[in-house]
């Protein structure tokens, strides 16, 4: 049976972790430290920080963090720093400015935020301050892009076979979804569903929320990459097709009628008065061991599931 996220992380929780000794040139970035770092540096520049969030694997190995900034513009579209980081190995520390959206509870961020990762080596510290600084010093003109890709998805429509085209892509080419998020979204489509009082379901924004929704399933150790991976690719097939390429009428093309076509009738005949013989090799024995000769490993920690309903996995408090 697959474990399940503990609901409720804290900072004091992710700070309690220990961290471990790999040896070698690893050199893990404890969570304490990052927290520390991000809360200086949010200070420095001015950053209020009206919510923060936590969520981790049950062991703690692996976490996110996520702060709501006074720091925006636009009310609907709150600016939020995010960080990522792990203890074993299975990720990189990254981080980055994003959005946080109070109509839905969805956030999204700066499409290259993924690849904006440090290895854990023996500068491991310094470089992950660095890097938090650099983002930060970023931070307006990032929040600028994200207002900007929302005001023009605002302006585009995307049709049932665009919006299954493209969560089918998600699901197979990008694997940014897995099934049950695909499901999610596709529950959404097919029921119309308007997360906002003034679009229509199959607005380009409201699409892209439908799928920011199911993300929130995603696992801490690859919520980046799969949050990148779909802001990419939306923006791509439906702000710059649907709204920068127009695609001419094609004229009609007479269709000449095809001069070897069968008569499916006489092919339908003509395999009822054929005879088919079969014959079946003999099934050898099949000798099943009894439940005692089973061996059933423990689930790694990687394998959890985040879509359990009910449970508030990564929802943040209205703001």
């Amino acid at each position: 049976m697959s474990k399940r996220i503990p609901t409720g992380i804290t900072r004091e929780f992710l700070e309690a972790v220990a961290l471990p000794n790999h040896g070698g040139r690893y050199t893990p970035i404890s969570h304490k430290s990052i927290i520390d770092k991000v809360h200086a540096e949010l200070a420095a520049r001015g950053f209020n920080v009206e919510a923060e969030l936590y969520r981790a694997s049950v062991h703690g190995n692996v976490a996110n963090g996520m702060y709501i900034l006074d720091q925006g513009t636009d009310p609907d579209m709150k600016m939020m720093f995010v960080w990522g980081n792990s203890y074993d190995k299975s990720m990189r520390f990254k981080c980055g400015v994003g959005v946080y959206i109070p109509k839905t509870g969805n956030y999204i961020f700066h499409g290259d935020v993924a690849n904006y990762a440090r290895k854990h080596t023996g500068t491991a510290d310094q470089d992950a301050l660095e890097m938090i600084q650099a983002h930060l010093n970023m931070a307006n003109a990032h929040y600028a892009e994200l207002l900007d890709a929302r005001d023009k998805l605002i302006g585009t429509t995307v049709s049932l076979r665009k919006a299954s085209e493209l969560t089918g892509r998600m699901f197979i080419e990008e694997q940014c979804i897995n099934k049950e998020q695909a499901s999610s979204v596709r529950d959404r489509i097919i029921n119309k569903v308007e997360l906002f009082d003034n679009l229509a379901w199959n607005n380009g924004w409201n699409f892209y929320n439908s799928v920011a929704t199911a993300m929130r399933m995603s696992h801490p150790k690859s919520w980046f990459e799969d949050q990148s991976k779909m802001h990419k690719l939306i923006l791509k097939e439906v702000v710059d097709i649907n709204t920068d390429v127009i695609v001419a009428d094609l004229p009609e093309v007479a269709i000449p009628e095809p001069t070897n076509q069968l008569d499916i009738f006489a092919v339908i005949e003509e395999v009822e008065n054929t005879e088919v013989v079969v014959e079946f090799e003999e099934t050898p024995e099949i000798k099943l061991n009894s439940p005692t000769d089973v061996i059933v490993d423990e689930i790694p920690e990687e394998l959890f599931i985040f879509d359990e309903p009910q449970q508030t996995t990564f929802d943040l408090p209205d703001l």
